[in-house]
């Protein structure tokens, strides 16, 4: 009997994992309990066919680590969470983490679905104890299970970030993540360092998505391979992915209205061959549906689908989706956008794209003038420099600035080397030493610059300011919002003991913001005068798209809106450049000049400023 009894415990434990997939464990095991939906009871992928390949992906038989998901509100992406731990603990079982948004959300969540769900699959009676007592190893926001235990904890939480390492993780409700915690980066990276060390790990990200330029989900979907749910036209057989398309649309949604504006009747009208499908007609087309990866060779695998693939019975019908569409409309038309961008993240798993205060690039280009570079037009009294500090190279623009702070671009650039080494620094002081020819027959020089110290490289820049004060200064961009364009400045050389050494670097604090939204709105003026930018013939489009990369958005924090630059191209660099060319005004004292006396006088030859006259020329003690 005990060697019986051993043969069988040996057996047990060299047994190898059971191969199903997720999707088979949850056609024959998975249930839904009443109180989480509508449609409960036993699992069937049949109605919801375009989770399959994402369960699949999650399970242990597929190499993939990390899934993205970008859904509508209420359509499969929490029970393909809970399908994903359920079955985990079932077949898999590992130390696992649910991360939401906030820790009430978690302690929700925990309540009314996971425990449900537990509760409604046989298959875990037993492996996950009932919350009895204190010892019993389940509470609200802790489930241990043989072989591990699941954590559920808020992304406003740091200190669940740095416990211990898992191997299973999921991410849900993505976009309403804390941006930042606690200083210590995104939750996504946070998150993926906690998983590193384990083989097989296994990361599920999904979330409705929000504005464009401001979404988490969004930047993780850009990253992965993309793969869009298309559906065959049952009349051609065309795969497409199922998009909006209103009444005068020549393919999508379209919906016809009684006499009081009600939808009657909405309908499918093919992007191929133009012909009416019927909703009836969904259910077969949903079964035949495939992802089409944009980019299947990359390893993170990317999913979307959006409200017009939801199984008929569901609330979601293309008539209900159309009515909805009519509502928010009304509602875009009379300027209240909320209902709108309900509509576009909720329905179509689309982004809301604000118009912002982002300038048209090309609109600027245009108003190009037939002025020389490294030449200073009329009206332009001195030059300041701002510079971009890059890992292999310098961003360098040059303006020459004029009554009531009207500037004219003198220079933009790059000087390609490492600001480690001292090559791509002689080229910066032989920029910054040069005289630049006025129309006038005078010659000016720079008077004041700012250079980056942001990045890799901000000792080199340090030791390259420092003997060149105050000439030249180093700036950072301050973190808050709302500051003025040019702070108080800290010492940053100082001995062991923290006590500043003469004539050591100071660091000048920006208010980036601040100056971001007085550049932008300059741009915006087209007519010579007071603030107006003027741009030499022949710049490059690169200057222009640089210059407009980002644009100003509201975002809510905590409920709070709150107004965020974001990027809507990759680099900015030459924006950057540009505020560090007006902050080095402002450094200079141009707020200070008497305009209408300093414009009876003109410009004279300049000499280059030294250690007397570099923070300000004597011209300017106006």
């Amino acid at each position: 009997m005990p060697c019986a009894l051993y043969r069988n415990s040996l057996s047990d434990s060299i047994k190898p994992d059971p191969t199903l997939t997720y999707t088979q464990w949850a056609d024959s095991y998975f249930s839904l309990p009443r109180e989480s939906t509508a449609e409960y009871g036993r699992f069937r992928s049949s109605r919801t066919p375009f989770i399959r390949e994402i369960l699949d992906e999650l399970s242990p038989s597929s190499p993939t680590e990390v899934v993205v998901l970008i859904k509508p509100t209420q359509l499969a992406g929490t029970t393909i969470a809970l399908i994903f731990l359920t079955g985990m603990i079932d077949l898999y079982p590992g130390p696992a983490l649910m991360i939401l948004p906030t820790d009430a959300l978690a302690r929700s969540f925990s309540k009314k679905k996971l425990e449900k769900t537990i509760k409604a699959v046989l298959r875990l009676q037993g492996k996950v104890k009932l919350p009895k007592s204190r010892d019993s190893g389940n509470t609200i926001l802790q489930k241990e299970y043989p072989g591990g235990s699941l954590m559920l904890t808020g992304s406003n939480s740091g200190a669940s970030y740095r416990s211990e390492s898992i191997k299973y993780l999921v991410l849900d409700d993505f976009d309403g993540f804390e941006i930042d915690i606690g200083g210590e980066g995104s939750p996504e990276e946070l998150a993926d360092r906690r998983t590193g060390s384990f083989p097989g790990r296994k990361i599920f990200i999904n979330s409705t998505i929000t504005k464009k330029g401001a979404s988490n989900i969004e930047q993780a979907f850009e990253h992965s391979s993309q793969g869009l749910f298309n559906v065959p036209c049952p009349h051609c057989g065309t795969l497409q992915y199922l998009e909006w398309g209103g009444v005068d649309a020549e393919f999508g949604i379209k919906f016809k209205r009684d006499e009081n504006g009600i939808v009657v009747d909405a309908w499918y009208q093919c992007n191929h061959c133009r012909k009416r499908i019927d909703e009836s007609a969904k259910p077969g087309m949903a079964e035949a549906g495939v992802f089409v990866h944009e980019c299947p060779e990359r390893k993170v695998r990317g999913y979307k689908y959006n409200a017009l693939v939801t199984p008929i019975g569901w609330i979601n019908s293309w008539v209900y989706i159309s009515q909805k569409y009519v509502e928010a409309v009304a509602e875009l038309r009379k300027g209240k956008p909320a209902k709108y961008i309900t509509w576009l993240n909720s329905f179509m798993s689309e982004a809301y794209e604000e118009r912002g205060d982002q300038p048209d690039w090309v609109v600027l280009k245009t108003r190009a003038e037939p002025y020389k570079f490294l030449t200073v037009p009329k009206g332009g009294f001195f030059l300041t420099m701002g510079t971009d500090t890059q890992d292999n190279r310098l961003v360098v623009v040059i303006r020459a600035w004029g009554k009531y702070e009207e500037s004219w671009l003198v220079y933009c650039g790059e000087l390609w080397g490492d600001p480690e080494q001292p090559e791509v620094w002689v080229q910066h002081d032989q920029l910054l030493s040069r005289p630049f020819p006025h129309v006038d027959g005078s010659e000016l020089h720079i008077i004041s610059s700012a250079v980056d110290t942001g990045g890799h490289k901000t000792q080199a820049v340090y030791n390259y300011c420092r003997i060149r004060a105050p000439r030249v200064i180093a700036v950072k961009g301050a973190s808050q919002t709302g500051k003025p364009v040019v702070g108080r400045p800290t010492q940053q050389d100082v001995t062991w003991k923290g006590e500043k050494i003469v004539n050591g670097v100071q660091l000048w604090p920006l208010g980036v913001d601040t100056a971001k939204g007085v550049i932008y709105s300059r741009l915006k003026q087209s007519k010579p005068g007071p603030g107006c930018y003027h741009w030499p013939m022949g710049i490059e489009d690169d200057y222009y798209m640089q210059l407009t990369a980002e644009k100003q958005i509201t975002r809510y924090h905590k409920g709070f809106p709150k107004s965020e630059w974001v990027k809507v191209r990759e680099r900015n660099d030459y924006l950057d450049a540009e505020i560090y060319a007006y902050c080095a005004a402002i450094r200079a004292g141009m707020a200070l000049i008497n305009w209408d006396k300093l414009t009876t006088q003109k410009p004279t030859v300049q000499k280059p400023p030294g250690k007397a006259n570099a923070a300000r020329s004597k011209w300017m003690e106006v």
